[in-house]
């Protein structure tokens, strides 16, 4: 290489668009240095292997399973299958005949891209409009207060009254912008949360959320130890 080649090359080098180029391409290199370095890597699960219909008995308390049928289910779309890991659909009665309704979605992973359908998308889908949407806490123990939501849904023919709550990982968010926050933030740390909806509901005559909430603290009662770190994580 000749003297007059190897000063060519350099004034290239020293051009300003090169210098430019050169530091864009380490900045890139940088960014996804750092991006492989945040990406979520520590699963929480609190399910492990188990299978959420063998840890929720079918008798617990006064009630007493009966049918898997009936239930408001999320629409079938194409996420369907990326829903849930498990679905638990139950109607239980106790001797008296009163129903109760027992829907448990869980997922393994949220991501931040697909995450818990929440009844204020499932009941308006299927044709229910919500007459009442208002912010409850579950008191399934002493001491023990779930965040959750009363929801009345009305059609012509049907009223139904529920209860839900969703955790996600360590968080228990009441609204989309509040889950896809707690996703984003327990996805910053580096963990990957589980995610889980509980929704309990009747369609009898002016239940009252009193009876909503009696019959979650029978099945948080009736359930064993890794099932109820399953409904209220860590808490």
């Amino acid at each position: 290489m000749t003297e007059k080649t190897v000063n060519s090359d350099a004034s290239r080098a020293d051009r300003p668009g090169t210098r430019r180029e050169l530091l864009i391409g380490a900045g890139c290199l940088v960014a996804s240095g750092t991006a492989l370095a945040m990406k979520p890597r520590h699963q929480i699960e609190f399910l492990g292997g188990a299978k959420i219909e063998t840890l929720v008995p079918t008798r617990f308390g006064e009630w007493a399973f009966v049918a898997s049928s009936g239930l408001v289910l999320p629409p079938q779309d194409q996420l369907q299958d990326k829903l849930y890991t498990q679905l638990l659909t139950r109607t239980y009665a106790n001797a008296a005949g009163a129903e109760m309704m027992l829907l448990i979605a869980y997922n393994a992973s949220q991501d931040g891209v697909v995450q818990v359908h929440r009844p204020e998308v499932c009941y308006p889908a299927s044709g229910y409009r919500l007459t009442t949407i208002a912010e409850h806490a579950v008191p399934l123990a002493p001491k023990l207060a779930v965040p959750s939501r009363y929801i009345v849904a009305e059609t012509g023919l049907r009223r139904e009254e529920i209860i839900y709550w969703t955790r996600l990982g360590s968080y228990f968010p009441r609204r989309w912008s509040d889950q896809r926050w707690a996703v984003f933030r327990q996805n910053l740390r580096g963990d990957i949360p589980d995610g889980l909806l509980v929704r309990i509901s009747s369609i009898a005559p002016e239940v009252g959320v009193a009876s909503l909430d009696a019959f979650a603290r029978d099945l948080y009662a009736g359930v064993g130890p890794r099932m109820r770190r399953v409904l209220v994580g860590n808490r």
